[in-house]
This record gives C-alpha cells, structure tokens and sequence, in this order.
C-alpha cells in the first residue's frame, strides 16, 4: 500500500499536465472572457475621452480677446500635444473643432451667451496648459508600468480611473482659485495616473485572451483609443456651446472615469482565475495547454532577462520606430501641406476625421485575418507577425514618400488615411508580440519600450527644426520626410529578422520562489515535449 502511495506521489504534476492536454477544449462560445473585453474597452475609451477633451474645452475657458491666433501656432499646440505621447493618436483632430468653436464664440460675443467664469491665458500658457497631462504621464510611465505590474492590470486601470474622475470633477472649481496653474496641476495628476494605462491594458490581455483569439481582441480594445480621443473632442465641443458651458465637460468626464472605475471593480477581474462566476471549461479554453497557471511564483520582474533578451529588443526597435513615425506623420504633415500647398487640411473636420475612421476598420481587419490565417493554419504566429508590422510599416513609410510627390491636397490627404490605415497593423505586429514573448510580464516589457519611444519622440522636434529651416523650402521637408521613412524601415527589418513569437523561458521560471518550483517546472516542461 505505501509502495503504491510512494509511486502515487513522485507524478502527480505529470498526471495533471496530461489530464489538462485532454481536456482543453477547441472552441467556446460567448462567455465571461467577452464580458471583460468590454469593459476594458469601456474603461479605454473613457480614459482617452478625459485624455483629449482639453484640447477643445480650453478654447472656451479662456478670453474671447485671446483666441485670434494665426493657423501657424494652432500647429505649434498640435505639436506640443502630440509630441508628448506615443499613442496620443487622434489629438489634433481638436484644432478643426477648435477653429468651430472660435468662429461660433466671436460670432456671439456680444450676445454674452456664456454666464460662466472665462480666462485671460495667451498661447504660452494655453500650451502649457495642453502639455501638461504629457508631462506627467512621461514622469510616471515607469513607476506606473512596475506598480500594474505587480499589483495587476485591473488595480492600477481602476485608480487611474478614480482619480482621473475625482481630479476631471474639482478642476472648474480649483481654477477658480488658482488660475491656470491649478489647472496644469490637475492635468498633471492625470496624466501621473494614466501613464500605466497600457501596460495595465497589456497586463489584461495577457491573461485574459485565449492564443487563437489573441489579434482580434488586442486590435478591438486598442480601437478604443482613438473612439475616446474623437468623442473627447466632439463632447468637449458639445457641452462647451450649451448652455451647461465649459465646467460641464469636466463634471460629465469625471462622473464616466468613476462610473468605470466602479465598474472595473465590481465586474472586472484581473485573470480568468480572480472571476467568481467562470466555467472550469472557459477557463481551460483561455488558458490552453499553457502549464504556467499550474506555477506558484511571485511578483519580481526579471527585468535583467527581460533587458537581455533579443526577440524583446527586436519590439523595442519597432516600438520607438513606428511611433515617432506615427507622431511625425500626425504632426508634420498638416504642416507640410499648410507651408508648401498652400491649405489648411484642419480646417475641415471631416478631412481631419477621415484617417480615424479608417484606422476604426482597419484595426479590426488586421485582428480579424491575423487569427482567422494563424488558427487555420494557413501561416504560422511568426510570419503573421511579421507580415501585420511590415504592412504597417512600409504603408506608413510610402505614405510619407508619396506625400512629398504629389502636389494636390486630396491626395495628401489620401496618403495620411492610409498611413493612418496601415498603422493599426502594429496591433498585431510588435504589440501583441510583447504578449507572445511574456504574457506573465507584458506589462513591465510594455513600460520599458513605451519610455524609450517617449524619449525619441521628444527629441524629434529638435532634428526636425535643424533640418527644415525654412518651411516652405520642398527640398528641406523632402529630407526630412526621407529619414524618418527610412527609419521606419530599418526598425521593421530589425523587427523581422530578430523577432521571435515562442514565449521566452523566463516567462515561466524565472521568478519562481524555490528551486524546487523551478526543477518540477522543467521537468514538466520536458515531459510536455
């Protein structure tokens, strides 16, 4: 009887690894998994509504006197804004609504629509003002990026809601007292707290969106980006002109960011293994065959493997490459056209409009076709990969190239509706790659390339001023135009060659507590194969 007990004893592991393989099923229908994708796509769409609506709302808080300010310095704001953040995205569609809002105020100044408080801030300190929230999420991206990470996704995504509602709901009153500055530091806040929204949003998926699955989800929560940037606007321009004014953009803002931050709470969970109410069978579904949710291990990153490792290197470089690409594309080009065509593309909301739609379609058909070629078998996780950056990235770069060809405004502005199109292959390119390689520690992989790109794309302005020295010179913008398409091109080849779509080792092991945990991991593993 102990003998057998004995021989019991040495395999449990092993029996359960096997029981698991048989068990896993092949599909699954709706269940609890869609449930949380919307509320993450919820919780991102609100937090980039309270991330975007300055941009219009400041042009009704501040003095009618103030506002007749020349298109060249509407694109000096639009750079401030943009330049700040990797994934500010559709930001500077708010200087069209913008110049809505300044024809409509001077229109009735002297009907004194507006019975709430206005401000005298010229430009310095309106840009201040915008730059603010960019400020501090480039403070707090590392501090935020290691706190979702060991706390987990949904406790750093709810009290960068929380705060961001409490903070959006006393600024009318706070700039009352202390003027601008009250409201830099307000937007400061904020921007503090979001700067973990995407390792949070990264940490989430990980865990909660099955291998097959894994394209379409990331490219339908990521849409959420730039539905909250496009409806911050349009919100912000709404309730500017009501008869509520300016004060109830920040309430109806604020009370969404709680509302989401309760509702995270209450019906968001962490990991398929936190929800109360899912099925054994959705859960082996999510997880597969993956035996790292058998593991103990604690909350250490490795962050000397993580830095060491050459497939995480080869997303960095695409990382910092496609975004300021996609800032420079955003920011330069309705200069170019401005300078050197002769028009004004901001002026019209819906040529502003356009590459966002685009991108809305665009992100889910690079989702969609990704999973349905990879669980058909039709191209392995790596050629699709690379195949979703690399579309993306020389779409992007022949953007840039044919925009300083043609010499019609239209069709400038075709190329930016489809550089914005192939930019959302990123999704299921190098973003969802950082998933593959470390599904357990996305989310500090996610902060280190996220403030590297941050940091490039600072200094971006510095060698875009030392190379067009005089805006309507073609030739100047044409060089400028050329490295940065080349750059993107580099990037992505050293994404293709270097990338890898197999889940690093020290996902699963490298910070189990004891070397017991460690060796029974590496003989399941070897048991497995």
């Amino acid at each position: 009887m102990s003998e057998k007990s004995s021989d019991y004893c040495k395999v449990p592991t092993n029996e359960i690894l096997n029981s698991l393989e048989r068990t896993v099923p092949s599909h699954y229908g709706c269940g609890v998994r869609h449930i949380q994708f919307v509320i993450f796509l919820l919780c991102m769409t609100v937090a980039f509504i309270a991330r975007s609506h300055l941009g219009v709302t400041i042009v009704a808080m501040t003095n009618i006197s103030q506002k007749n300010v020349t298109n060249e310095t509407l694109i000096n704001v639009t750079e401030q804004i943009d330049t700040n953040s990797i994934f500010s995205e559709a930001e500077f569609i708010g200087i069209s609504e913008t110049d809505e809002l300044n024809n409509n105020t001077e229109a009735e100044n002297s009907t004194s629509k507006h019975e709430f408080q206005v401000y005298d801030w010229d430009m310095s300190i309106q840009e201040m003002v915008l730059g603010a929230f960019f400020t501090g999420y480039c403070i707090g991206m590392v501090p935020s990026g290691i706190l979702s990470q060991r706390c987990g996704g949904k406790i750093s995504f709810q009290f960068s809601l929380l705060i961001n509602g409490i903070t959006s709901i006393v600024t009318p009153w706070l700039v009352e007292w202390g003027g601008w500055k009250a409201v830099c530091g307000c937007r400061f806040l904020q921007g503090i707290s979001q700067s973990g929204t995407y390792p949070s949003i990264q940490s989430l998926l990980s865990k909660w969106v099955p291998a097959n699955e894994l394209g379409a989800f990331t490219s339908y929560i990521y849409t959420g980006t730039t539905l909250g940037t496009v409806i911050g606007f349009q919100l912000g321009g709404f309730l500017a002109e009501s008869r509520w004014g300016w004060p109830t953009t920040f309430w109806v803002v604020g009370i969404l960011c709680i509302l989401c931050s309760i509702i995270m709470t209450i019906f968001g969970a962490a990991s398929p293994n936190d929800h109360k109410s899912i099925s054994e069978e959705e859960k082996m579904f999510i997880f597969g065959d993956r035996s790292d949710k058998l593991i103990k291990r604690n909350k250490k990153v490795p962050w000397k493997s993580i830095i060491t490792s050459k497939p995480i290197w080869a997303t960095y470089v695409s990382n910092i490459s496609s975004g300021c690409t996609f800032i420079f594309f955003l920011t330069q080009v309705p200069s170019y056209i401005h300078y050197i065509l002769g028009n004004d593309v901001m002026k019209s909301g819906l040529l502003s409009s356009l590459p966002y739609i685009a991108s809305l379609f665009t992100s889910v058909g690079f989702g969609i076709l990704s999973d349905y070629l990879t669980n058909n078998n039709i191209l392995s996780t790596k050629t699709a990969r690379r195949i979703s950056n690399s579309f993306s990235q020389v779409g992007i770069s022949l953007s840039l190239f044919m925009s300083t060809v043609v010499t019609s405004t239209e069709l400038v502005v075709t190329c930016l509706v489809i550089a914005m199109g192939c930019q959302m292959g990123v999704h299921t390119g190098w973003m969802v790659n950082q998933i593959d390689l470390a599904p357990n520690y996305t989310g500090a992989v996610m902060t280190i390339g996220n403030s590297m790109a941050t940091f490039f794309i600072q200094l971006m302005p510095f060698m875009i001023s030392n190379i067009v020295i005089d805006v309507r010179n073609l030739i100047q913008w044409r060089i400028c135009f050329g490295i940065v398409a080349a750059w993107t091109l580099v990037g992505n080849a050293v994404f293709v060659i270097m990338m890898s779509a197999e889940k690093q080792p020290w996902n699963d092991y490298a910070d189990i507590s004891t070397d017991e945990e460690k060796n029974e991991h590496e003989n399941n593993v070897i048991v497995k194969k």
